[in-house]
């Protein structure tokens, strides 16, 4: 044992009295934690994987506010509410490590995040949550005559975290789909396991929760459908870890394409962040494996720009995610990477394993071909087949796919004024055929295509086609995305009045979805916009809130940009209301 490591009971930091071991408390509502009370009124929050720290301690101020989130916003640090953080947490043994390991060197990476209203406050709110507490965080209290009956009965409908991952580690999919169609708790205990740092285990959770989601989707496609958000937004936020999340989503997708297909853009949306490229490559090839045109169908071909990535793990990916596809477009570029030796890992669906960038790339040239022949067999289909098909899809919209495939090419090449043509030709096909997703998708490339040569008010109306759409589907992720294309727009014209009610739509959307860091940064830009119209009492209102949510996130910088430029427009407000002096 090293020289003076020392272990410690948990403790109130602001009272200093012992703490119970924090407890389930359902609903859960932004992530998975674990909740506790202390007797002084002080409020914790436990997150087991000590790298969601920001939205810990948002959960902890609601939780605090008793669900009150008008009051969590309105409320400022230091004057309405104290907060602490204690690391080194292991829930299972109830103990701090200061060091942040345990005697034998094992990582304890837990954390509890706390929260003290000031006493007014906490006095209009305790009882609530004292009530609330121990009624949800604790089976409810049964007659000893009814016990056994009842405790039989809860059985069947709730199950715990270690019956849950020892159906993942078995790979039991069926059993796990009947636990989930009786408790819909054991999707969120499954995500929690996307956390584990063995990667076989995560890659297990990954495809079960995929399964488990596709098999009861049909049923409760509302549930899936925010699970799957949740997933997607915890992967667009670098306060959080999103080990597991992008793979998971993909996998999603990939048992239910009909339901969650529009999803696949969304995915590639992320390439921007370098060290979740592999994920997405990965995402892709899984999906692209049963459904290439709904891979195809997106913007498919930024994949291609990823073969001469210098990070092997990418171009692997990359070349993998390809030949899933059938991608016979790359087949000269995945050729020459035929004697690239260069080592990553890759899982196959079943087990990872140690290949080689060539290996990959020979596999895939074999696939394609496989692929060719298939396509082969497939033209010799009897007529009577071929007229089936044709019934489902008009033959209108078959040459237009065809048309889009060529847009998407001629666009990755450079050629944008034939990619727009080719759009607007299918345009009105799909339009009139009652195909609104696509149209969105048209009208979003149109725009992008306008922006990136520099016809600014030219993207305004196909934008604003893309977003009714999204308001009309109620995809509240496609539309903050569509939101922020608009305002952008706005911002470059200098139109910043007109962008304002897009901001608010947009925040209205992302809170309801429970994006901190979007929140955040929507705030910061109205607080922009009411500082342009001198309106400094509502531009101090936005930039304290947006402030408080960036400094509870991690987000050090952004916070203390905040921080200096809300005190130079207090310093402004105090000057314009002092009274003139007297010469």
């Amino acid at each position: 044992m090293a020289s003076g490591y020392e272990v410690l009971e948990p403790r109130c930091p602001f009272c200093n009295q012992r703490l119970e071991r924090p407890k389930e408390l359902e609903p859960m509502r932004r992530g998975d934690f674990e909740y506790g009370v202390c007797s002084c009124g002080a409020v914790f929050v436990h997150d087991v994987t000590g790298f969601n720290l920001g939205a810990a301690m948002v959960e902890a101020l609601e939780f605090a506010c008793d669900a009150d989130l008008d009051l969590a916003w309105d409320l400022m640090p230091g004057e309405d509410y104290q907060d602490a953080l204690i690391e080194g947490y292991d829930i299972g043994k109830h103990l701090i490590y200061p060091e942040g390991h345990d005697y034998q060197g094992h990582r304890i990476k837990g954390a509890l995040s706390f929260i003290r209203l000031s006493d007014d406050i906490r006095d209009a709110k305790a009882q609530g949550i004292r009530v609330k507490f121990e009624t949800n965080a604790q089976p409810p209290p049964i007659s000893p005559a009814a016990r056994s009956a009842d405790l039989k009965k809860l059985r069947k409908n709730r199950f715990s975290k270690k019956e849950v991952a020892k159906a993942v580690r078995e790979r039991n999919l069926e059993l796990l789909t009947e636990m989930a169609s009786k408790d819909r708790l054991v999707l969120r205990k499954m995500q929690r396991l996307l956390y584990n740092a063995d990667p076989s285990e995560r890659w297990k959770a990954v495809i079960m929760l995929g399964g488990v989601a596709g098999a009861i989707a049909q049923d409760d496609p509302a549930t899936v459908g925010d699970l799957l958000r949740r997933l997607l937004y915890a992967a667009n936020d670098s306060a959080a870890t999103n080990w597991g999340t992008i793979e998971t989503v993909g996998e999603i997708i990939r048992n239910q394409p009909g339901l969650y297909g529009s999803f696949v853009r969304h995915i590639l949306g992320l390439v921007g962040d370098k060290p979740s490229i592999p994920a997405i490559l990965w995402a892709m090839g899984r999906i692209g494996e049963l459904y290439p045109r709904l891979v195809r169908n997106s913007s498919f071909f930024i994949i291609f720009d990823l073969l001469t990535a210098s990070d092997p793990a990418v171009r692997g990916h990359a070349v993998w995610a390809l030949g899933q596809v059938g991608a016979s477009e790359a087949k000269g570029a995945i050729g020459r990477l035929t004697g690239d030796q260069a080592g990553f890992e890759l899982f196959d669906g079943i087990r990872v394993r140690s290949t080689t960038v060539g290996a990959v790339a020979l596999d895939a040239l074999k696939k394609m071909e496989e692929k060719k022949m298939d396509k082969q067999e497939n033209r010799m289909e009897s007529k009577q087949e071929k007229e089936l098909k044709s019934q489902k899809e008009p033959p209108e919209i078959t040459q237009a796919w065809h048309i889009y495939q060529e847009a998407e090419i001629l666009k990755n090449r450079g050629q944008s004024l034939d990619a727009m043509a080719r759009f607007e030709e299918i345009l009105g096909i799909f339009d009139h055929f009652g195909y609104e997703a696509e149209v969105a998708n048209i009208c979003e490339k149109l725009g992008d295509i306008h922006v990136m040569r520099g016809n600014i008010k030219a993207a305004f109306s196909p934008y604003q086609r893309a977003l009714a759409i999204c308001e009309k589907k109620k995809d509240p992720v496609s539309t903050v995305i569509m939101l922020e294309k608009v305002i952008d727009l706005y911002r470059h014209e200098k139109e910043f009045d007109k962008a304002l009610p897009y901001f608010f739509r947009a925040l209205e959307l992302v809170e309801g979805l429970k994006d901190v860091k979007r929140s955040a940064m929507f705030l910061a830009g109205i607080g922009d916009i009411y500082e342009r119209q001198g309106k400094i009492e509502d531009a101090l209102d936005a930039y304290k809130l947006a402030e408080k949510l960036f400094r509870n996130m991690g987000a050090k910088e952004k916070a203390k940009t905040l921080q200096d430029g809300i005190a130079v427009l207090e310093k402004r407000l105090a000057q314009s209301d002092a009274p003139p002096s007297e010469s």
